[in-house]
């Protein structure tokens, strides 16, 4: 009885597989301090603005984040603050001296009604939130900041990626996603082919 009890236990142990789950790269772990990130065009940010947005390797129109698919990578790229003259980025190679991802909660949808909201500033998006019963659920930003530097352009200062997601469901963006988003307007090298 003993030899049964063993064997049904080895047996049925046996037939489980156990499979760890990694989590994608983020673009935290894959781009080193130092590596660089290539403008091939200029770019021209209107007066009034700092930014302007990057999805699917082109400038997306300026009117609101509502001109690409937040819930696709994106990214912000431009002047550390706005003036009141418009402005070009020039090519230039632009090195990465911090990555910072993070997470940021940014609104409860309210489908019913549109009175009890106010409007603020999140993150990467003007979002509206509300609060109360017809509260819905939850949008987070999924943010990647990346602090750049160059000799040429010292007012360039960051480029901040990401896109909106549920939050039981939010992941950090992973490099390739971040190259689709820039495409061959802005071209990473990450300095560690071997790391792709």
């Amino acid at each position: 009885m003993k030899k049964i009890v063993v064997l049904l236990f080895v047996l049925l142990t046996s037939s489980c597989s156990l499979s760890i789950v990694y989590p994608p790269a983020t673009i935290k772990d894959l781009l080193p301090v130092g590596s660089t990130l290539q403008l091939t065009l200029p770019l021209n940010i209107p007066a009034q603005r700092s930014y302007i947005y990057i999805a699917n390797g082109k400038v997306a129109p300026l009117k609101n984040y509502n001109t690409v698919d937040v819930y696709e990578p994106y990214c912000m790229f431009g002047f550390d603050k706005e003036s009141s003259q418009p402005r070009q980025i020039m090519p230039d190679n632009f090195e990465v001296t911090r990555v910072i991802e993070r997470d940021d909660y940014i609104a409860s949808l309210n489908y019913k009604k549109i009175a009890p909201g106010y409007n603020r500033k999140v993150g990467l998006v003007n979002a509206v939130n509300f609060s109360g019963e017809d509260a819905g659920p939850g949008i987070v930003m999924s943010a990647t900041i990346i602090d750049l530097y160059s000799d040429k352009q010292s007012d360039v200062k960051k480029m901040t990626c990401g896109h909106w997601d549920e939050p039981h469901i939010v992941e950090p963006l992973t490099l390739k996603e971040l190259k689709t988003a820039l495409g061959k307007l802005i071209l990473i090298n990450e300095n560690r082919l071997d790391r792709l």
